[in-house]
């Protein structure tokens, strides 16, 4: 007996689920029921498309594939009332609890005010990727000076922040990109990485790392940025760096 679940997933004889010709979710076959499991959502509009993110639930789970986590059960969702926000940014609503992805959120989805993609204020904290929650952040003064091309990164009167995080020693009166990363020139990386400095010491940002980098350079007031051969190199008097590594001159 075959149970065709759509987009490529199919139960064989109430036993096993294939994927088009491979075996999958097999560690929780203990766990599914096979008679009542079934895709409920899924952020691809026809079966031919692929689908990064989909919703599956049972008499008594409701599962989550996603190319943002492995197969999972997610914490105390109920199937009774299990409703999706938002299927591309993985938004998600049972039990009283709110989802992104796979992770329960800490704060009430339907209050927070977002800042942009990544911060978001509710109950006057600040929370980076909806779950990490902001160290010792002043709320009324925090901004995110790049938001659309360096949306991971923030500052209060006290701090520079990267993923929430604070940046030790970084001088938010003084911390700037430098100009020439953002003047539309050309370069590889040219959309995830960039130099700063403040009057203390540079910075390589990647916004695809887990932290930023600190370079401490003898020559800050010569620290600057160049673009050469399509490729971006940040400069002092004795070295070069290229994403982010040092090199003698």
């Amino acid at each position: 007996m075959i149970k065709d679940l759509g987009y490529g997933y199919k139960i064989i004889d109430n036993e096993f689920i294939l994927f088009y010709e491979s075996e999958v979710f097999k560690k929780f076959y203990k766990t599914i029921d096979f008679e009542t499991f079934q895709i409920i959502a899924v952020n691809a509009e026809t079966e031919d498309d692929y689908a990064s993110t989909i919703y599956f639930a049972d008499k008594n789970h409701v599962y989550l594939q996603s190319a943002f986590c492995s197969f999972c059960i997610l914490e105390d969702a109920i199937t009774q009332d299990f409703k999706v926000i938002d299927v591309q940014k993985g938004y998600a609503f049972s039990n009283g609890n709110y989802y992104r992805h796979s992770d329960k959120m800490p704060f009430d989805y339907s209050k927070a005010k977002y800042l942009n993609d990544y911060y978001a204020v509710a109950d006057d904290k600040l929370y980076f990727g909806d779950t990490v929650l902001g160290e010792n952040v002043d709320i009324a003064s925090f901004t995110i000076p790049h938001s659309e091309l360096i949306g991971n990164l923030g500052m209060d009167k006290n701090h520079v922040f990267f993923k929430g995080k604070i940046i030790q020693d970084a001088n938010p009166k003084t911390f700037k990109i430098l100009e020439t990363c953002l003047d539309g020139t050309y370069y590889l990386e040219c959309d995830n990485a960039f130099y700063a400095k403040d009057d203390k010491q540079a910075y390589f940002v990647r916004t695809i790392s887990n932290e930023v980098k600190i370079i401490k350079t003898k020559s800050l007031n010569d620290f600057h940025f160049k673009v050469i051969d399509e490729r971006g190199y940040a400069f002092d008097k004795e070295y070069s760096y290229y994403m982010g590594k040092r090199n003698k001159l």
